[in-house]
């Protein structure tokens, strides 16, 4: 991390702390009658690795500046920035006409699964590949076979250029998400005359429950510089909601493992259970909520043949005031080498 991204990321926590920047987003009145709402988010985290000769170490896993606007009911907009990488995460223009549809034109997330898009400041899952410092097992991707190693490596779910339509219908039964980009990740140029397409559909069913089908078309370049189309197809069931009761989210994803070669494959299945549980007024913290992780993924390889691997991550957030807290995961590693890993994270967030 440079120094200026040190020293903003020292100040923006030692506002927060100090009571100068109050704990929540900061709403200014702009040009044009516009209004635009300041926010930020910094995360110290700490990571201890059961592999050998891998130090455990103290870093900011975040350093975000967020700035959202909005000229009206129907035109809007959001810049967010990477402090301590000095890079832009997300920058478009929203444009809403209606609740039936509405597009983005820009630099987001494209995000085929729920599970990615949820803001980091609810989710109380520390890493949602399942890092383990020092591994490198799975073939192509790297680091453990988990759902969320596979969506994040392959590109399925990173911040993309391109155009994003998303809406509700039917009485808000149904909804959908369709993103058109480059395909080639963070603000990268493309490299050939596809692009890379994905879309979700949901049904949503009960009170704060889904059922989504997702699919994913991405382009890329074949061992023999060709541009080939590379499918991705999955499903999520989502029961519950964020910082509310019981919480479940499942997820499946099968498709092609390109970094591998042109016909390997994989699959992977990630089951999330969390449960929101307030303190009695007048207590010194919020609220708590242990979780659970269960995820599997397989890959195919060459040498030496099928890789699969298992993650389970119990965990806990305990939080103090709004979106502020502190949370604890052990992630542990079953590989199919017959090894065990595991790594023990704690990461206190702090938001305004």
């Amino acid at each position: 991390m440079t120094n200026r991204a040190g020293l903003l990321a020292a100040l923006v926590l030692g506002l927060s702390l100090h009571g100068a920047v109050p704990a929540r987003a900061q709403e200014f009145m702009a040009r044009g009658g516009s209004s635009v709402v300041l926010g930020a988010r910094v995360q110290v985290q700490y990571e201890a690795s059961g592999e050998e000769d891998v130090p455990a170490t103290f870093f900011i896993r975040r350093a975000w500046v967020t700035i959202d606007g909005s000229l009206n009911e129907h035109v809007g907009g959001r810049v967010q920035f990477n402090a301590q990488g000095s890079s832009v995460l997300e920058a478009y223009l929203e444009l809403k006409p209606s609740e039936a549809f509405q597009v983005q034109i820009g630099q987001f997330k494209r995000a085929m699964s729920y599970y990615w898009l949820a803001a980091n400041s609810d989710l109380p899952l520390i890493e949602r590949n399942a890092r383990v410092s020092g591994v490198e097992h799975c073939p192509g991707v790297g680091g453990v076979c988990s759902f969320g190693q596979f969506t994040g490596s392959l590109g399925l779910d990173n911040y993309e250029p391109g155009i994003l339509m998303t809406g509700r219908f039917a009485e808000r039964r149904m909804g959908y998400r369709v993103t058109i980009t480059n395909g080639e990740g963070l603000s990268r140029k493309d490299v050939n005359t596809r692009k890379s397409v994905s879309g979700r559909l949901s049904t949503f069913f009960g009170e704060n429950s889904r059922l989504s089908a997702y699919v994913a078309l991405d382009e890329t370049l074949d061992s023999r510089g060709t541009t080939m189309g590379v499918p991705a197809y999955g499903a999520e069931l989502e029961v519950g909601t964020w910082r509310n009761g019981p919480h479940l989210l499942v997820n499946g994803l099968q498709g092609r493992n390109w970094k591998v070669d042109d016909d390997a494959g994989f699959a992977a299945f990630q089951l999330m259970g969390l449960w929101y549980r307030p303190f009695p007024e007048g207590s010194a913290l919020a609220a708590w909520e242990p979780l659970l992780r269960f995820s599997w993924a397989n890959s195919d390889s060459a040498e030496p043949g099928s890789i699969s691997g298992t993650v389970i991550t119990p965990g806990v957030m305990f939080y103090a005031a709004g979106r502020n807290g502190i949370s604890a995961n052990l992630d542990i590693y079953g590989s199919s080498d017959d090894r065990s890993h595991w790594s023990f994270k704690i990461q206190a967030f702090t938001f305004f």
